[in-house]
C-alpha cells in the first residue's frame, strides 16, 4: 500500500553524483512504488534550492535534498518552523549532517530511509540571518571554506587538510569579545565553532558533548597552538577527545554575541563559505524547529 505522502527530490547536478540520469531513473522508479506523488527537480544553486522549496511548500510533504551539505542547508532553511519533513539522499563529500544522523553514505540505501524511516525534530542554529543545522564557525574554519570555494577544483578531506595547514600558517588569531548568555569575556581565538551536532564531517569531532535535541548549542574555542609541538594532540579531533586538548574550551549556550576587536572574520556555515565577512556575529538556537527523516 502506497503512503499518502507527497515527496519532492531536489537534486544538485554539480554534486558528486556519478550519473544524474541513472540516479534520477532509480530514484523515481523506487519511490513511485511507495509514495502517492513523486517529483524530481534539478537545482542550479543553493539559492535556487531554497526558492524551489518555498514555492512548492504546499504541494509536498517531504522535501528531499540530494547533494552535499550546502544543498541540504538551502532546502532545510526553507523548512524551519513548518510541519514539512526534510529528507536526505547523500551526494556530497564531507556529509557532516548525514554522518551525525546515522544516514547511510549511499544514496541508494538512503531511499529505504525515506520509505521506512521515522521523523524526528532537531534544534536549529541561527547565525545573524542565516540558519545552520550541523556546525557553523568563524576564524580558521571560515578561511578554509573560503579557500576551498575560491581556489580548489576538488572537494573532500584532501583539500580540507591542505587549506587547513596553509591557513594555519597564513592567518593571525582574532581578538574578540564574547557574551554567552550574559557571561562576558575576551578571548584570542583561532577558531570559534558553534555546534548543533558533534562532528563537522569526515569523522572530525569538534563538540564531543553536543546534542541536537537539548535546546542548546556548543561554543567550541580553539586557541593558537604550535602545530609542531602538538602534532600528537591534533588526532584528538578524530577520537572524540578534543576536550582534553589544552588549547580547547567549550560552553553550552542559547545565545552568543561575538565582536571582533581588530578585523573582520571569515565565516563557514555547514561546510560552505558564508560570504561577506563582518566583525559582529550573533548566534542563537531555535529548539526543535525542523523535522528530519532518519533511520528507525
Amino acid at each position: 500500500m502506497k503512503k499518502k505522502e507527497r515527496i519532492l527530490v531536489i537534486l544538485n547536478p554539480s554534486s558528486g553524483i556519478y550519473s544524474k540520469d541513472v540516479a534520477t531513473s532509480v530514484i523515481f522508479k523506487k519511490l513511485r512504488e511507495h509514495f502517492s506523488t513523486v517529483s524530481i527537480i534539478n537545482s542550479n544553486s543553493p539559492s535556487h534550492g531554497f526558492e524551489i522549496t518555498k514555492n512548492t511548500i504546499d504541494l509536498f510533504d517531504i522535501f528531499t535534498a540530494f547533494g552535499g551539505d550546502g544543498t541540504i542547508n538551502s532546502i532545510a532553511s526553507a523548512l524551519v518552523n513548518t510541519d514539512k519533513t526534510l529528507g536526505i539522499l547523500t551526494g556530497g563529500s564531507g556529509n557532516g549532517l548525514v554522518r551525525n544522523l546515522n544516514i547511510p553514505l549511499s544514496w541508494r540505501r538512503d531511499l529505504d530511509v525515506l520509505i521506512y524511516g521515522k521523523d524526528t525534530y532537531i534544534d536549529v542554529g541561527k547565525i545573524n540571518d542565516k540558519y545552520f543545522f550541523n556546525v557553523a564557525g568563524i576564524g580558521l574554519d571560515g578561511l578554509i571554506s573560503k579557500k576551498i570555494e575560491l581556489e580548489s577544483k576538488s572537494r573532500g578531506i584532501a583539500p580540507y587538510i591542505y587549506y587547513a595547514l596553509k591557513g594555519y600558517f597564513e592567518m593571525p588569531t582574532f581578538h574578540v569579545s564574547i557574551n554567552a548568555d550574559g557571561k562576558e569575556f575576551k578571548e584570542e581565538i583561532m577558531i570559534a565553532a558553534f555546534a548543533n551536532f558533534k562532528q563537522y564531517g569526515g569523522k572530525a569531532i569538534i563538540a564531543p558533548f553536543a546534542s541536537p535535541c537539548d535546546g542548546f548549542l556548543d561554543l567550541c574555542i580553539i586557541k593558537k597552538f604550535s602545530i609542531l609541538k602538538e602534532t600528537l594532540n591534533i588526532q584528538r579531533l578524530f577520537t572524540g577527545n578534543i576536550h582534553k586538548f589544552r588549547f580547547y574550551s567549550s560552553y553550552k549556550f542559547k545565545n552568543v554575541k561575538i565582536k571582533s576587536l581588530d578585523r573582520t572574520i571569515p565565516l563557514t556555515i555547514d561546510g560552505e563559505y558564508g560570504g561577506k565577512e563582518i566583525s559582529d556575529y550573533e548566534i542563537s538556537v531555535l529548539p526543535l524547529q525542523i523535522k528530519i527523516r532518519v533511520p528507525k
